[in-house]
């Protein structure tokens, strides 16, 4: 049996993130915990509660919030996806848990999804709080992904589109944006410290494994693995059906091997 405790998480600007934190029964020690969040603006409620259940059926506690704008949590405008921002308040979830008593603050884990999926690595290479990430289908590169959602002939127009909502915007910095979902987070998949694992979805336009890929194959000199494996779940057949291909630093470049995780 998993308890689910609803919970509000403030922000410093005065706005709370509603999240759901599911404990597993008996528990009598600090548990590890995950901390988790859905998709481009994807709520808790849309098909990823079961994920969460089996984690903590696994043992864990599970932090499941919303991002700001969207499902329970609060902020305006609703709808408006701000990918640096919520980064930025997924660090104050994580501190959340590291504030409950029933938690183990140097046991915690980050699962994205999707677009999300991407915070997870940006997150893992930059918060040591986190000792571990599952970055599911992730965004890694959103400039790559918009490029091949939109004409190459509509881009320039589509800039500007963007461009104009955002001086429409109260206290707009009247800036140039590039195209939706921007950030790149290619750099910050090759920095990550502890274990991680991706599962890329079929290849498509949304989340392109090639990127991911491509991230992770970093230049001899700026190589930072050491000898960390890489584990991603793929679809493809490596040995066994659901094995895990791992790139690990041969000879100067990464290069796939099959491994058990614990």
């Amino acid at each position: 049996m998993v308890e689910r405790i609803d919970v509000r998480i403030p922000l410093p600007d005065g706005i709370e993130l509603a999240a759901w934190l599911l404990l597993p029964e008996n528990t009598e020690k600090r548990l590890p915990a995950i901390t988790m969040a859905h998709g481009f603006g994807g709520p808790r409620h849309h098909g990823i509660e079961h994920t969460a259940r089996r984690f903590s059926e696994a043992g864990y506690a599970v932090l499941l919030h919303d991002h700001r704008n969207f499902g329970d949590s609060g902020g305006t405008p609703r709808q408006d996806i701000d990918p640096y921002q919520q980064i930025a308040d997924w660090r104050w979830a994580i501190s959340y848990l590291g504030t409950r008593r029933e938690i183990h603050e140097q046991r915690i884990g980050i699962w994205g999804f999707s677009y999300a999926g991407g915070h997870a690595l940006v997150l893992g290479a930059t918060d040591r709080r986190i000792k571990a990430v599952y970055a599911q289908a992730p965004t890694v590169s959103g400039y790559e992904t918009g490029l091949r959602r939109v004409p190459a002939h509509e881009v320039r127009a589509l800039e500007e589109r963007f461009h104009q909502d955002e001086r429409d915007q109260p206290n707009s910095s009247g800036k140039e944006q590039p195209l939706p979902g921007s950030s790149t987070h290619c750099g910050h998949a090759r920095r990550l410290a502890g274990p991680m694992i991706v599962r890329p979805r079929n290849q498509g336009p949304h989340t392109p494994n090639d990127c991911f890929h491509e991230a992770l194959r970093a230049p001899a000199s700026s190589a930072s693995t050491g000898g960390r494996p890489v584990a991603v779940r793929d679809r493809r057949s490596y040995g066994r059906p659901g094995a895990l291909l791992a790139h690990q630093e041969i000879d100067g470049d990464l290069q796939p091997v099959e491994v058990e995780l614990p």
